[in-house]
């Protein structure tokens, strides 16, 4: 599929930004050029409307990141949309003891000049809760006996 050169290049601004989130985060101005300023963006964790919002929600959520990069898979482009799979890797202070995690997940993304729809797929528990020392064995757990429910 041949894709819009300015398809391809927001799209292309978008995944190198976040190639090093933890570096650019604390720099909210990045994000003038990839997000218009009416941005719904939703994940599981909160959804957030405006560019302004969504400034302060990255702020907030890059504090306890000691590193974070998104590794892309091969990515969908079409028409005003896009279907971005993608690798996490971070390190978070209060997660696992600083080491090093990955999440498997997926943005949608709608845009023209610039994104005005990104939603973040991802599995929450996977991220937080299983990460948490005692609530992380209880969630293993209860994935292992629904797992073995289906056998």
């Amino acid at each position: 599929m041949e894709v819009r050169e300015n398809m391809s290049g927001l799209i292309a601004d978008l995944q190198h930004y976040y190639s090093d989130f933890a570096a650019v985060a604390g720099d909210p101005s990045l994000l003038d050029n990839l997000y218009d300023s009416d941005v719904i963006f939703c994940d599981p964790v909160h959804r957030v409307e405006g560019l302004p919002a969504l400034k302060r929600y990255f702020a907030g959520m890059s504090g306890g990141l000691t590193s974070c990069r998104f590794e892309f898979d091969h990515s969908v482009i079409s028409d005003g949309c896009a279907c971005l799979p993608w690798y996490m890797h971070f390190t978070h202070r209060q997660l696992k003891g600083g080491q090093a995690l990955s999440l498997r997940g997926c943005s949608l993304l709608r845009f023209g000049d610039r994104v005005y729809y990104h939603e973040d797929f991802y599995d929450l528990g996977a991220m937080v809760y299983e990460q948490v020392p005692l609530l992380g064995s209880v969630v293993r757990g209860v994935k292992k006996r629904l797992g073995g429910a289906g056998s």
